[in-house]
């Protein structure tokens, strides 16, 4: 696949506001991994709208969710191990790199189901509080067929916290915002409980479609499907760095501890880069 650049619009920076950054790069750093046959895309089974992808740093694999309804294990080779079906629109995926335990965002329905690779079952499913500041609606349900809500989701662990840690969720419209949540992995054992959001971070962008959390960086790394574009965020949502970010229809993003990142482009394919960014704390 050929690679593209976009240049950060400036209507991006009127939405955001000044960039209060330690270094913006237009361009993100990085080098194209071309496999034979493949130009860069590693995706050997087609998989059909692949909209969330996560490194497992147990397993060391890839999982890989559809909005038809399934998730994939893919080695970091693109090639397939495993599959499991689940149905509902899945439009995001992360990890909790303790227990291995796989979180996959349900849309439409904006669940977080809770799933086990090893047994390949669903344990328990929290359903998103859409309440906060006083708003019960403040993420609003869409009643047509086309839904904008969650569409991406990081687990922020923190040993510190009761739970041992929390979600960071994109809502893509309505509003579009970015999300922190708590959901009780360890206070509950009911199979089906509520993720309840604790605030919303103050950095603004529009369509957050893909997302991971870098453990080593501490930064969140999210991208914007409408604008082609990465930021970096420290948890406080202050902007560290944005770049024009290659692909199409970016719907997914993990790294792996080699330093590739993982793009899952929703119009098909996983493209695989080699990420040359400087990653100090």
């Amino acid at each position: 696949m050929k690679q593209k650049f976009f240049i950060l619009s400036l209507c991006f920076l009127a939405a955001c506001g000044p960039a209060d950054t330690d270094g913006v790069s237009i361009r993100f750093p990085y080098r194209w991994m071309d496999e034979p046959g493949f130009g860069g895309d590693i995706d050997r089974q087609n998989i059909v709208e692949p909209s969330g992808i996560v490194f497992h740093p147990i397993r060391r694999t890839l999982f890989v969710v559809s909005d038809e309804g399934g998730m994939y294990e893919i080695g970091t080779d693109g090639f397939p191990i495993d599959f499991m079906s689940i149905p509902g629109d899945l439009e995001g995926i992360t990890v909790h790199p303790r227990t291995g335990l796989l979180y996959v965002v349900l849309e439409g329905e904006d669940v977080i189901l809770e799933v086990d690779p090893d047994q390949k079952s669903v344990l328990r499913r929290f359903l998103l509080n859409r309440e906060f500041d006083g708003n019960p609606a403040f993420i609003e349900k869409r009643t047509d067929s086309f839904d904008n809500g969650i569409e991406c989701i990081a687990f922020i662990p923190n040993e510190a916290h009761p739970e041992g840690g929390t979600f960071i969720l994109g809502n893509q419209w309505d509003p579009s915002c970015l999300i922190e949540v708590e959901v009780p992995l360890l206070s509950s054992k009911n199979e089906s409980d509520f993720a309840v959001i604790l605030r919303v971070l103050p950095f603004k962008l529009d369509d957050p479609s893909a997302m991971y959390f870098d453990t080593e960086t501490g930064r969140l790394n999210v991208v914007s499907d409408a604008d082609n574009i990465l930021v970096e965020l420290t948890l406080a949502g202050r902007l560290v760095g944005e770049y024009a970010f290659p692909g199409d229809n970016q719907e997914g993003l993990t790294r792996d501890d080699q330093g590739y990142l993982y793009i899952a482009q929703d119009n098909g394919g996983i493209l695989r880069i080699k990420d040359l960014r400087k990653r100090t704390p």
